[in-house]
């Protein structure tokens, strides 16, 4: 089973393309330019799902299309529009830069204990919506936490912790 830990969001599935069961994705980011990827992972009812790339080509600056097997006509390719498209890391152009080191996502730090600037505790991060450009974290309390690697002061990923540059009273 492929869990978020061994993935990195690259984009979202916004609509077919043509009637052969193809897909566009809007790239969210620029780690797939020099991917060769045999996967494309979509979340779909939040569960990673696997689906061998065919053939896949650029489309403007931030687009790519994509052809994945057993998606062969329009029918099949719209029931994953709005899904949420991950790769493998290692098959990114991050996972050569790393050198070993372990690549985090937003999702990893789901069960950390969110702290504010003071040292109080906001709660443990529950959820995570990176739908916006502005990615937001939920915690168990309902506290809503803006995320973002400037506002990181600390990251404790073996004991959970998170503590970031917000107030308390949020």
């Amino acid at each position: 089973m492929i869990t978020s830990s061994e993935t990195i969001a690259i984009g979202t599935i916004t609509r077919t393309h043509g009637r052969q069961g193809e897909l566009q994705c809007l790239m969210s980011n620029t780690c797939w330019e020099d991917a060769d990827p045999e996967f494309l992972i979509l979340r779909i009812d939040n569960i990673l799902v696997p689906f061998r790339v065919t053939d896949w080509r650029g489309k403007g600056a931030d687009s790519i299309i994509f052809q994945l097997a057993g998606i062969d006509n329009d029918e099949k390719a719209l029931s994953l529009v709005g899904s949420e498209a991950r790769m493998l890391k290692k098959d990114t152009c991050q996972a050569e830069d790393t050198e070993g080191d372990e690549l985090l996502t937003w999702q990893d730090l789901i069960g950390c204990q969110v702290l504010a600037v003071d040292g109080t505790l906001l709660g443990t991060l529950a959820a995570i919506d990176e739908s916006t450009l502005n990615t937001l974290g939920t915690t168990d309390k309902g506290c809503l936490v803006p995320l973002h690697e400037e506002l990181i002061l600390k990251l404790d990923v073996e004991n959970k912790i998170l503590q970031l540059n917000i107030p308390a009273n949020l």
